[in-house]
């Protein structure tokens, strides 16, 4: 691995001002840290970040992947490590950051602010643009921006390898993996990655947590519609004609393809351009911008999941008020900003997108149903701990194409964990309310699945506090 700069060397670096520890860092890191407040921030965070480029391959023009780096609030020394980076695939992870799980939330008058449910209030978290050619990640050879699952893997590796070298005081730490949508093919690829390759155990490698994961292809395009059905978003004629010719296996969905293609168009062009199909309960952003019924991420998924194919306030809710659907176009404003990008250190020759145009993505690799991974990776007995997670309100990697599979992975249920509900107490006064349910399989396993009432495709944009708990629930071994 050929890595910038002299990494060997050291440098004191002093945290921010409300921060009183001093950490020694390397040189890289030290060059990376973002010390002042970003543009439009009111106070400089009490955290230390670092932002910058990650190599990950021995190319002098090579990949490099660019990543965001929050330390935790509590105890950056002890607490884990959580990679995030989001689906797509060829979506950025900056995604998760200013609109799901970071700290920092963008305005529509181009300021930042604080999000009080953060993955780092409990966790120093990384998060990265990846594969190369996504957000700001680049290459100098245009070849890497063909890319697919094996590559991704492969790459994922090489940046966490990376990382700890720019910062190895987090070797010890223990190393979480997570991500959402397409994460259900890049987390297990990632895991089987490391734990194949990691024999001298340089990453302290503990587990993943996958939301709302795209699995299998067939499943989860049949969840997809019947979501549709069930929310009683398509007429029920077109309806159970699809579900009586094209839903009881994908050879049936294929034999019946003409058919089953023109019952599908019909539903989705009756459920209108109105309905956000990652969170069937909430609003889309009205404006009239390129994203503004519905996210770049969620685009690429709707897009990119029918290629197997063959194809070119409710209760219970939040108020609308606390949700904002066109948070991702504020982003897209405040990231191409030229300060914005010298402070954090991207290249300013590069103009950032919600997910990538330019990566050329395998798409067969669509086809792959990653559940066998679980298998591997718990039969194997690495010890993972790992956590799949489903928020309901989702249709387009729907609950039910997750139900689907992850209960015929042939393991029993550990007695007396079948299907508990969690609780969040959400502090309006009205006590702990049932936040969704959880089922932990055998204790040998390791292996838990939880849902989340009332949230959507990515859980902690729709649920905050909630996805918070169930972080903590997971890196403290409650589940």
């Amino acid at each position: 691995m050929k890595f910038l700069g002299a990494v060997v060397s050291f440098a004191l670096a002093l945290a921010p001002a409300a921060t009183t520890a001093q950490q020694l860092y390397t040189a890289e890191a030290n060059s990376d840290q973002i010390t002042d407040a970003l543009p439009g921030q009111k106070n400089t965070p009490s955290f230390n970040h670092f932002s910058g480029y990650l190599p990950v391959d021995n190319k002098e023009d090579g990949k490099k992947i660019f990543y965001w780096y929050f330390e935790s609030e509590s105890n950056p020394s002890t607490d884990p490590v959580v990679l995030w980076t989001n689906g797509g695939p060829g979506c950025s992870g900056l995604l998760g950051l200013f609109t799901e799980n970071g700290p920092f939330v963008p305005d529509a008058d181009g300021n930042i602010n604080d999000n009080e449910f953060s993955w780092n209030k409990i966790a120093n978290v990384l998060f990265v643009e990846q594969p190369a050619g996504v957000g700001f990640s680049y290459s100098g050879d245009k070849s890497d921006y063909k890319t697919g699952d094996d590559q991704a893997a492969v790459d994922n590796y090489e940046l966490i390898k990376s990382f700890l070298e720019r910062f190895p005081e987090r070797k010890k730490n223990d190393f979480y993996i997570s991500s959402e949508s397409y994460g259900g093919h890049y987390m297990p690829q990632l895991a089987k990655q490391i734990v194949d390759n990691n024999d001298d155990k340089s990453i302290n490698f503990k587990g993943f947590a996958v939301g709302n994961p795209y699995t299998n292809a067939f499943t989860n395009n049949r969840a997809q519609f019947r979501a549709y059905y069930f929310h009683g978003l398509v007429p029920a004629p077109v309806a159970m004609k699809w579900e009586a010719e094209c839903t009881d296996s994908q050879e049936q969905h294929l034999r019946n393809l003409e058919n089953c293609t023109k019952y599908e168009n019909i539903m989705m062009k009756k459920m209108g351009d109105g309905i956000n199909p990652y969170a069937l309960d909430y609003p889309v952003c009205p404006d009239g911008s390129p994203d503004a019924k519905v996210g770049a991420q969620q685009k690429r998924m709707l897009d990119f999941s029918r290629s197997w194919k063959g194809e070119e306030g409710k209760l219970g809710l939040p108020a609308y008020d606390d949700y904002n659907p066109c948070v991702e176009n504020y982003l897209l404003d405040y990231l191409n900003r030229d300060d914005v990008k010298s402070m954090i250190h991207a290249k300013d020759d590069v103009e950032w997108g919600s997910c990538s145009d330019i990566v050329d993505y395998e798409e067969k690799d669509m086809e792959r149903d990653t559940a066998p991974l679980y298998n591997y990776l718990i039969d194997g007995g690495f010890g993972l701990n790992i956590l799949v997670y489903s928020g309901d309100d989702d249709s387009v990697c729907a609950l039910t194409g997750t139900n689907s599979w992850i209960w015929t992975l042939g393991y029993d249920v550990q007695v007396g964990e079948y299907w508990n509900d969690w609780q969040t107490d959400l502090g309006d006064g009205n006590g702990k309310q049932t936040s969704g349910y959880y089922t932990k399989f055998a204790p040998e396993t390791k292996l838990t699945f939880a849902t989340v009432h009332g949230a959507g495709h990515e859980v902690p944009t729709y649920r905050p506090k909630q996805a918070l708990q169930l972080l903590e629930n997971f890196l403290s071994g409650d589940w």
